[in-house]
Order: structure tokens, then sequence, then C-alpha cells
């Protein structure tokens, strides 16, 4: 294939992966009601992905994408409402135009064209032969079948049931599963890596190069500056031999030469230095507008992602999408999707109430979720909120004693926000068991954790029975952020300028204390205090000092007191992710280089925070007794990838449990038919036996069945969480989420 086809084929995939995102979403509209302007979007979309399919030769796509529009247009006498059974059929054959199209490259049989296409024709007959309110009777049909006045059996081979069961398995989930065909995040992922049209790797490159462009920009200016000085000293050792008189004429005239040149070279090399700097500037301005990606690439999965949940889970929800064209960078949206999902997805399964339940409760039977973006200053603040049950404060305190995270006296302590903040603790949870949707073994915590990964937070507030809002708070961009830089004894140090609210100097008046730690008194406000130099154990911790400078920093909702010695300067600087044994550290969150090439390293802003009021990050009450537990219990980790199985023992081994390795299913089932072991570990994809049917077979096994089974495999969609728990599996992480405190708090959960 020559390599203009080849870019006028990806590009065909591109739009196809975009377009049909746009109906999607127009459609999940249409279903709740007439709209005309959604109408005339789809089926203007409609028209110009057939267009494209036939110029590109897809004449499948193209006959698929017809019937569909036939579909859509078929609804305009009623101002194109649709009805759920043709939503269905409309959403299932758009997963076929993607595997058809080359836009997903989802495993398994491709989808029967015929049979959607037969689908379809009938959904077109039955919205024309539909009349007025007798749509809400259509519209109840959850199930997609068969047009209205007939039954699979008087059409012969269950057209739409087989059709369904055809694309779905195309688009892998297993059969017998909702319409949502294809897995969630699909489409996301389509368009965070074709939307610029240049691959993240080329841009991270390239970013990287400008960055480091810039930093020997900067460096040059310094030698500019000892050109200068050596200029200036020319000139003063020229006007001391003139004073010689004739006798060292000859020597000044030299200087005199010498001088004038010194200060040429110097002019030369400036007026070079400031345009490469003006052009590297705008260069770098330029790769970062490249960088960023409107958040619409996340939200437009949501709509098709709620609607098929909800009837998933019996429940009815109204989904709202605001600030889709707030801009971040790729890699911030790229960290933002599973945090984000996580939350729309407990909100669906936790928060929103059944239609009979919100009817006891004087509510409208359908709930109301809404997702809400915008810019403050260099950070985004992203709102996912629900009108549902709400955090309760008491049910939360009495969960925490039930599972020992806290004693009674130490519950009874608790504000209310912070009994609600006890959901962000590893393990916490107030349901005695976890549903197969919200996964298992994996938590709000891990919310908290990935953002504080991103420099950002997140926050929550509640009213029982009015629901709960999530504020999450990240950087626009994580390779470049304004910075604040500040000296603390010997150490030149930063923070993200946008935690920091204010800087002020101590007088008496601010001197208090708060259950026995050092605090200020500001605005009113009682916070607490800690040195930059106490908190790095560069100093013993203290009080403050009158006339000392303390900086007012903010994150996850809270407010300490900070002291430096000195503010140095803000600037913007890229900020790198730190590597190695560096990134073990809780209190560091980047490093950016000083200009000189030295790193200045980026301290964690809810580190601080934590430290000044006397905590270490929240973690279960039973946590420091864990290591001691740890060294007598035995992990048995199952994967046939030699690299990934000992990157697996190594992690275990390191907070004290005793580890075995097996390569495949049946060495595994062998060694703990012959071994004591506490718990498995186990990949999915394995030679002989893999993960499912060893979780299958362990679960059946009489002495065995027992043994707690976690899940770690690449495979993180939602079909194949669904088939482990399916299969017994007591937790499922997928490889990609994979960080060291997840798996570590999954397997301690499970030892309990």
């Amino acid at each position: 294939m020559s390599g203009a086809r080849e870019k006028l084929l990806q590009q065909f995939r591109d739009l196809v992966g975009e377009r049909l995102d746009k109906i999607g979403r127009q459609l999940v509209v249409l279903e709740s009601g007439p709209n005309p302007e959604a109408g005339k979007n789809a089926l203007r979309e409609l028209h110009g992905l057939k267009g494209e399919a036939r110029m590109m030769g897809f004449s499948d796509v193209n006959r698929l994408v017809h019937e569909m529009e036939e579909v859509v247009r078929s609804t305009e006498p009623r101002g194109f409402a649709l009805t759920g059974g043709s939503t269905d059929a409309l959403l299932v054959a758009s997963d076929g135009v993607l595997v058809l199209s080359g836009a997903s490259q989802a495993a398994g049989a491709p989808p029967e064209v015929d049979k959607l296409v037969d689908w379809l024709k009938q959904r077109a007959v039955a919205e024309r032969g539909a009349r007025g309110d007798s749509t809400t009777e259509s519209r109840a049909n959850v199930k997609a079948g068969p047009p209205a006045g007939g039954s699979e059996e008087t059409t012969g081979s269950g057209i739409a049931s087989a059709a369904l069961a055809a694309a779905a398995h195309a688009a892998g989930p297993p059969e017998g599963t909702s319409t949502s065909a294809r897995p969630l995040g699909r489409k996301g992922e389509a368009r965070l890596e074709g939307s610029t049209r240049i691959s993240q790797k080329t841009l991270d490159h390239l970013t990287s190069s400008v960055t480091s462009l810039l930093q020997l920009s900067r460096r040059r200016e310094r030698g500019i500056a000892h050109r200068l000085s050596l200029a200036r000293d020319i000139a003063q050792i020229s006007r001391a031999a003139e004073d010689l008189g004739p006798a060292a004429a000859g020597l000044a005239a030299r200087l005199s030469r010498a001088k004038e040149l010194a200060a040429e070279l110097h002019r030369e090399d400036k007026l070079l230095a400031n345009e490469e700097l003006r052009d590297l500037t705008h260069v770098a301005s330029e790769v970062q507008a490249l960088r960023m990606l409107p958040l619409s690439v996340l939200f437009d999965q949501y709509p098709r992602m709620v609607r098929d949940i909800a009837r998933e889970l019996g429940k009815e929800v109204e989904l709202v999408v605001e600030g889709e064209d707030t801009k971040a960078d790729r890699t911030v949206l790229e960290a933002l999707k599973d945090p984000l999902m996580h939350l729309v997805r407990n909100a669906l399964d936790h928060g929103l109430e059944l239609p009979e339940e919100r009817r006891r409760l004087s509510k409208s039977p359908k709930g109301h979720l809404s997702l809400r973006a915008a810019r403050e200053g260099e950070r985004i603040l992203l709102r996912v909120e629900d009108d549902g049950a709400g955090l309760d404060a008491a049910r939360l305190r009495a969960a925490a004693v039930r599972r020992g995270t806290l004693d009674q006296a130490s519950a009874d302590a608790l504000t209310d926000q912070a009994a609600k903040d006890l959901i962000f603790v590893s393990g916490f949870s107030s349901k005695d068991s976890a549903s197969d949707l919200s996964g298992r073994g994996v938590g709000l915590d891990v919310v908290r954790t990935r953002l504080q990964e991103l420099g950002g937070d997140v926050a929550v507030s509640s009213v029982v029975g009015h629901g709960a809002t999530f504020e999450l708070r990240v950087p626009v961009s994580l390779t470049v952020a304004p910075l604040l830089f500040v000296q603390a004894g010997d150490e030149k140090l930063c923070l993200t300028a946008s935690h920091v609210v204010n800087a002020l100097k101590v007088e008496g008046e601010h001197l208090r204390e708060m259950a026995g730690r050092p605090s200020l008194k500001v605005n009113d406000e009682v916070l607490p205090f800690a040195s930059i130099a106490s908190i790095l154990g560069m100093a013993p911790e203290r009080g403050a000092s009158e006339g000392e400078l303390v900086l007012l920093v903010r994150a996850q909702g809270s407010v300490a007191a900070i002291s430096v010695d000195r503010v140095l300067e803000e600037r913007v600087q890229a900020i790198l992710p730190l590597r190695g044994i560096l990134s073990r550290f809780r209190h560091l969150s980047g490093a950016t280089p000083h200009a000189d090439g030295s790193l200045a390293l980026v301290l964690s802003a809810a580190h601080l925070i934590s430290t000044a009021r006397g905590l270490s990050p929240v973690r279960l009450a039973a946590m420091p007794s864990r290591p001691e537990k740890a060294r007598r219990r035995r992990i048995l980790v199952a994967d046939d990838s030699p690299l990934t199985r000992e990157l697996l023992c190594s992690l275990l081994e390191s907070v004290g449990y005793e580890v075995l390795g097996a390569q495949d299913g049946a060495e595994a089932f062998d060694r703990l038919s012959r071994e004591p072991v506490d718990l498995l570990i186990t990949d999915l994809e394995m030679p002989q036996v893999d993960g499912l049917e060893l979780t299958r077979r362990l679960k059946a096994h009489p002495t065995l069945r027992n043994l707690p089974v976690v899940i770690v495999t690449t495979r993180g969609a939602e079909a194949d969480r669904r088939k482990g728990m399916e299969a017994g599996a007591d937790g499922y992480i997928a490889k990609s989420d994979l960080v060291r405190q997840d798996l570590v708090d999954v397997v301690a959960r499970l030892l309990g």
C-alpha cells in the first residue's frame, strides 16, 4: 500500500471515530425525547460519514450508515424522538462501523452486515408506524428486538437478537451482555491518539527537545554576562594603560581595540540570544498548543456509557455535560481518564437510587448526574455531581469501626467532613460487598492517589438525601507550570504556584497552639504550622517565630502555614517526572532544571499539609501491624512472563511476604495442591491453563475454594473484569493501573 493511501486511510479512520462520537451523543439525546436540532445534527454526521465511506471504497460501511440514516430520518415526523429499540440498533451498528472501517481493533469475528442491515430496516419500519404517544411503550422496551407486531418466532431467524449478538461478539464483550458492545473508553483513546495527527511519542520528543533548547538558551545568558564582565575589565585596563603615558601608548592602543572587539562580540551575542530565545519561546508555545486538547475527548464517551450502565442497573439517569471546550494537556487527559470514569461509575452504582426508591423519597424517578469542567488559572476544575443518596457521616463512622479502620473513640472524634473523607482511605468501603460494576479491591483511594501523582487533589461535599459532589483540581499541563522558588537553609526548592494562596510575615497575634501542635491564626482561621526544614528532616519540629516568612499552602480542601527562609522568584518551568529511587518519596512531585543545569525538587503540597497537621498520608489503622503479618503469609504468583513475574515477586517480597512463582496455570494448580499458600495472584492469558480456568478450578475445589484470588492482567475492559468476577476472583487489577500501593493494599485487605 502506498504511503499516500495509508495516510488517507488513517485520516478516514480518525474521522470515523470523531463522527461516531458525535452521532452517539445525539442518539442518546433523541432517546430521551423529541429534539429536532439533535436529529438534524445526527443526519448531517451520518450523511458525511456515508460519503466518506463511499469515497474510500468501504461498501459495507456505506450500506450500514445508509440504513442508520434511514432509521433516524423515519423519526422526523415525531420530532426525531427515538425508541429504545432503535437506539440499541443504531448504537450496535455504530460499533459495527468502527470495526469494519478499521477504526477499532476489536478482536473476534467481523459483524454480520446483512443481519445488521435487516435489523435497521425493521427499526425504520417500526418508527414509521409509531404514532403519537404509542412511542412510550416502544421506548420502554430495553431489549433490542423485532419490530412492533412481530416476535422472534415470526421473523424466522430472530434477526434482532442475532445481529446484536454478532456485533457484540465482534466488539469484545461476551454474549448476553447489554448493547454497550464497544469497550468503554475506546473512543476516548482513539481521539487522544489521533486528534493532533501526530504521534504521542513524537510530540513528547518535540516537547523535550524544545524544553532542553530553552534551558540551553538561558544558560547562554550566563556566558553573555561573563563576556560583558570581561569587556568591562579590558576597558578598565585600557584606561589604566593610558594613564601610564607615552611609554604605554602601544599597549593602550591594543587594549582599546580589544575593548571594542569585546564590546562588539557582546552586542552580537546579545542580539542573537534575544532572537533565539524569542523564536524558541514561540516554538515552545506552539508545541504546548499542540499538546492541548478539549475535554470533549474524555466527555464524548459518557452519554452512551451512562445510558448503558443505567439500563443495566434498572435506573433512569439524565446526564448534563458542560465545559467540553476547556483545554488541557493530552497527558493530563490521559491520566484523568480512569479517575473520572471511576467517579461516574460510582455515582451511577452507589449514589443514584432506583426509580421506585426515588419516588418513595418524593424525588423525580430520573436521577440527575452532571459532569462539568472549567479553567481556574493554571488548573482545571472538574465536578462530578449527583442528586442521589449522598454520604452519611454516621454510617461512615460506624463502617470505620466495624472494619477496624478506627476505634470507637477516634471515630466519634471525627468531624462530619473528616468522616466523609474516610472514603479516600485505602481499602475502606461502607458496603459489606463490592459490586462487579464498581470493581473489587479498587476504591476512591485510587482516585486521590492518581490525582496527587498529577500534582492535583480531590475533595467531596455531600448532604444526606441530596447527593454528592466531587471536585477535582489538576494542572492544565504536566510539562510546564508556574513554580514558586523558595530557599530553606542551603536548599533551593519549589512548589506549584497555584497551591500557594498567600505569603505573610508572622506577628505575635498570629501565634497559636491547637491540639498540642504549633499553629497560626490567620483571618480568623487556625492553621497548622510547620517549617519546610522540619518537614524534610533538615531540622527538628518547632513553633513559629515573629518575623518569620510563611506561605499559606492549599491542597485537598485544607490549608497550612509553611515557613521558608526566602521566596526567590516565580516563573513558568518544565516539570520533569521523578524516576528511580526518588519516585518513592511522597513529599516530592517532580523536579525542574535551573539555568545552570542543576535540578530543583518540586514539593508536594498535599504532603506538606498532611505533615503540618501531624499526619502521614491516611492509611488503615491496621496498616502498622501488616509487615509482621506479611512475614507469616505466603503468596503464589502465576504469570508466563518472567519479567512480570519477577516484578510482582520483588514488589511483594519488599513488604515482607514470602512469594512463590509459577509460569502458567497448570504449574500453579499443581503447587497449590502440594504446598500451603495464603493467596494467589494470576495473569489471565497463559498457556495450558489460563487465569480464568485456574480460578474456576480453585473455586470448585473442595479444599482450595476459599483461597483468595487476585487477577493482574493487561486486559482492563469491563467485559474482561466481569468475566474474572464471574469466575470467582476476589480482586481484579489492570496492569496499566498497577502501582505498588494498589496491589499491596488489595493483598493486605484480602489477607485481613
